[in-house]
């Protein structure tokens, strides 16, 4: 039997070749894990929209309004604590909508301790740019049973149409 030693050579320099091509993409990879806890529990806050209580985590509102006109969204939606602990929260603007599309459109958030008709103003949400409100800045969280009213001020400019979409998040402890 004749060995080509050419051939030879070359299949041994490609066998080298790609084993170091796979050690070297080997000691490139980089892992990322999730560690994650699930907490089986009763919910702690709770959704009511135009009086109704809302299972789960999300609420969806819409809105309708004519360009060029404000219009208020009041005593529609609110945020109760029906946890016997009180509750830190930071709430976020998460998806804006566009300030080429409207004048305002602003959250007025109000809470309630005292009874139904006693709101007190705490904080006003831009929905036009990322805005945050947090129970941390003053450490007032929200206690059992107290309410947060949201109020929605929208005014889209003339001209405009169509949807615009936004999403808040409310992140609590």
């Amino acid at each position: 039997m004749k060995i080509n030693y050419k051939k030879s050579l070359k299949f041994v320099t490609l066998l080298i070749t790609a084993l170091l091509i796979g050690m070297v993409s080997a000691a490139t990879y980089k892992y990322m894990y999730i560690d994650g806890n699930v907490n089986i529990g009763s919910q702690k806050l709770q959704w009511i929209k135009d009086g109704s209580t809302i299972s789960g985590d999300k609420v969806t509102v819409n809105w309708d309004v004519e360009p060029g006109i404000g219009q208020n969204f009041s005593e529609r939606l609110y945020l109760k604590n029906i946890d016997t602990a009180p509750h830190n929260m930071t709430i976020t603007v998460t998806t804006n909508v566009s300030v080429s599309t409207f004048d305002m459109f602003n959250i007025y958030i109000y809470k309630n301790s005292t009874g139904p008709s006693t709101w007190t103003y705490v904080d006003t949400l831009d929905v036009t740019t990322e805005d945050v409100y947090s129970t941390y800045t003053a450490n007032e969280p929200l206690g059992q049973n107290v309410c947060f009213r949201l109020d929605f001020e929208i005014k889209a400019k003339t001209g405009t149409s169509g949807p615009n979409d936004f999403d808040i998040k409310v992140q609590y402890e």
